[in-house]
């Protein structure tokens, strides 16, 4: 929280009140992304879930491992999301960060499905490494919006795990990848996410009982 006294100019005191609201947006917009956790985690459990089918099923099943998973997620991600936002407020920054992740979301959808659908998944590199493009692009540009340099490494992260998919010439390299990226950086980061929302819920009870 940035102070103001009585010795600055009006031109001081403007720039002091302009920068106090900014950090409160920022603050604003991590809490959106905190509530967003279950999200993550939920993702990262599908991607898990479709390479796990595309790996172990038949090749004719396995080929609707991906198309399969990812539009019953994003179907139990409208569902869920209805449901929490139910009475929450908008703000211009949560809806930047949502039109972010929508925007990712239906990039990946009308990237990969062509590809499952016209056979040319081939050795996974193409379409892992686009993925992993994707998802690092958003989460950087979500850290770039909130100022946040953990959300901007998580997206560095995605970005590593698809320059080494796309280099590789070893599928089992381009596997492990793609799942120790998912790990940290959709479940692992998921779980962090959850754990700063319950927090702020928390010290927003306890504020609630001191005022009672």
């Amino acid at each position: 929280m940035v102070e103001t006294n009585s010795f600055e100019s009006p031109a001081q005191r403007e720039a002091s009140e302009q920068l106090a609201l900014i950090e409160s947006m920022i603050r604003e917009g991590r809490k959106s992304t905190s509530y967003w956790g279950w999200n993550f985690v939920l993702w990262g459990v599908a991607y898990l879930v479709a390479t796990a089918g595309s790996s172990f099923l038949t090749s004719r099943a396995a080929i609707w491992a991906w198309p399969v998973t990812m539009t019953l997620t994003g179907i139990a991600t409208a569902v869920i999301a209805r449901w929490r936002n139910q009475g929450e407020p908008q703000t211009t920054r949560s809806r930047a960060i949502t039109g972010i992740w929508m925007g990712c979301g239906l990039g990946i959808f009308v990237f990969a499905f062509p590809l499952v659908l016209a056979g040319r998944f081939g050795d996974g590199h193409t379409f892992m490494g686009g993925i992993e493009v994707l998802l690092g692009a958003a989460h950087i540009a979500s850290g770039a919006t909130l100022r946040w340099r953990l959300q901007g490494a998580v997206g560095v992260l995605w970005w590593t795990a698809a320059v080494v998919t796309e280099t590789t010439q070893y599928s089992l390299y381009l596997l492990i990848a793609f799942l120790a990226a998912t790990m940290i950086c959709n479940i692992g980061f998921g779980i962090y996410l959850m754990v700063l929302e319950s927090r702020d819920k928390a010290r927003l009870r306890a504020g609630q009982v001191a005022h009672a």
